[in-house]
């Protein structure tokens, strides 16, 4: 069954309002941060969760940065652009973050897009785009943009500065990738509370929202996103437990988790545990 009938964004909200901070008066937003498009919340006293609008009056950006001569634009001025000089946008960029240059994702992206030109990184052998002789970017650097320009959308909103975020991420990225958006939120001057799987939170959604239907009786779903870049199917089980502390509490656990990205040409033949 699919598993984002609301916002993800929003239930990180609840995730990340729930988390301890030393600062009760200080806003936090949240990114729901996908391979094309990316969704901002707000946590602050007084609004426990809103989606915050783009300057479009959207509730998604496209993940999208035109640089061209001594402009930069971002979202969907840049996305606009794409159609003239697509050599100057740059999109995508979740499939290039953490990657080595000789990933089959790098020369996936390099056949999707051929206008722009992907060199090996000669220190840490990923990938970095060479926009002239003068000018080159990491696609950290690109989603580092992104994600100041949410930031910004953010404190607009909430009418006060945002340095603390949490961002989902798909459940199969790897270290190198986790670290890869840890280093672009930092560009952006944010503080990373917590890199949440983007299909934990589908899953919290919906056992916060059903907390009724949720019994000491064992029940086990399956929730199955397909997105632009990859289709992931994950087996949770929800039931009541007993605890010390707080009494009888409603428990989820991630039974099983698969993956298929744009580069597999099949899908998995078993979940991984």
């Amino acid at each position: 069954m699919g598993g984002r009938k609301l916002p993800l964004v929003v239930l990180v909200c609840l995730v990340l309002a729930m988390l301890p901070s030393g600062a009760g008066t200080v806003a936090v937003m949240s990114v729901d941060l996908g391979s094309e498009w990316m969704k901002v919340a707000i946590v602050k006293p007084g609004v426990p969760m809103e989606i915050v609008l783009n300057k479009e009056s959207r509730r998604k950006t496209p993940i999208a940065v035109c640089l061209k001569e001594n402009e930069r634009l971002l979202g969907d001025s840049a996305l606009g652009v794409s159609v003239k000089t697509p050599k100057t946008v740059y999109r995508h960029l979740q499939s290039l973050l953490g990657k080595k240059h000789n990933n089959l994702q790098v020369a996936l992206y390099q056949k999707r897009f051929p206008e722009h030109q992907l060199l090996e990184h000669p220190v840490r052998g990923t990938v970095y785009f060479k926009n002239s002789e003068e000018t080159q970017f990491t696609p950290e650097e690109l989603l580092g943009m992104m994600l100041n320009y949410s930031r910004g959308l953010a404190q607009d909103f909430a009418e006060q500065p945002v340095k603390d975020a949490v961002i989902t991420v798909p459940a199969f990225f790897n270290q190198a990738e986790r670290r890869a958006v840890l280093q672009a939120a930092q560009m952006a001057g944010l503080k990373v509370l917590q890199l949440i799987n983007d299909n934990t939170a589908v899953a919290l959604n919906y056992g916060v929202f059903r907390r009724k239907d949720i019994d000491n009786t064992v029940k086990n779903i399956m929730f199955y996103d397909m997105g632009s870049g990859s289709t992931t199917a994950t087996i949770v089980t929800y039931q009541t437990v007993k605890t010390k502390e707080a009494g009888t509490q409603p428990q989820l656990q991630i039974r099983g988790v698969g993956s298929v990205t744009t580069t597999h040409s099949s899908i998995p033949s078993a979940l991984s545990y």
